[in-house]
């Protein structure tokens, strides 16, 4: 089976402040969800894959229906992790630091997460059973760059071959095979 990632192209955010308050990161974040993005140039040839799965949010969808061609399934599955405040508070960190400290509250599956890693890994393996039985060998994915992260290493366990960046560059595609 040869699969193929793509994350989805760069978010064109308003430039705002890169510190904010716990309530201005989480609508920081719920924005993020809904801003367009910037296609970049990536040459995917659509005959290479039987299908593409894409996840529900704008950003992917845009990104899948520019890059391929043919069939596109929408599904939940391979949305990004939800990444919220890791604590309530008006005093103002830098975005690096809600990030990263949201990304180990997610490990840990804290309650300031809306999603722990134990949920995360749930759909993951949810969405490689729905592959695995699509009967399909050439699949292109079209996801989110933290999502994209868990993915591979699932992917790693289960003996695919291929490389994932430490940050998954916006609109390229990654191969993996098995």
């Amino acid at each position: 089976m040869n699969i193929g990632l793509v994350r989805h192209f760069k978010v064109i955010s308003p430039h705002g402040s890169k510190k904010l308050t716990s309530k201005e990161f989480d609508e920081h974040m719920s924005g993020y969800d809904i801003y367009p993005v910037k296609p970049n140039e990536i040459n995917i040839d659509s005959n290479d894959w039987d299908i593409c799965y894409a996840s529900t949010l704008s950003r992917a969808q845009t990104t899948a229906q520019t890059v391929y061609s043919g069939k596109i399934i929408s599904t939940p599955l391979i949305v990004e992790v939800p990444l919220s405040a890791f604590m309530k508070t008006s005093f103002k960190l830098h975005t690096m630091v809600w990030q990263v400290v949201g990304r180990i509250a997610w490990l840990f599956s804290f309650k300031s997460q809306k999603e722990g890693r134990p949920q995360t890994l749930l759909r993951i393996n949810q969405f490689l059973e729905l592959i695995e039985k699509s009967g399909h060998q050439n699949i292109l994915i079209v996801s989110h760059g933290f999502f994209m992260k868990i993915l591979a290493r699932e992917l790693k366990k289960r003996n695919f071959k291929g490389e994932l960046e430490f940050s998954p560059k916006n609109g390229k595609l990654y191969r993996f095979q098995n």
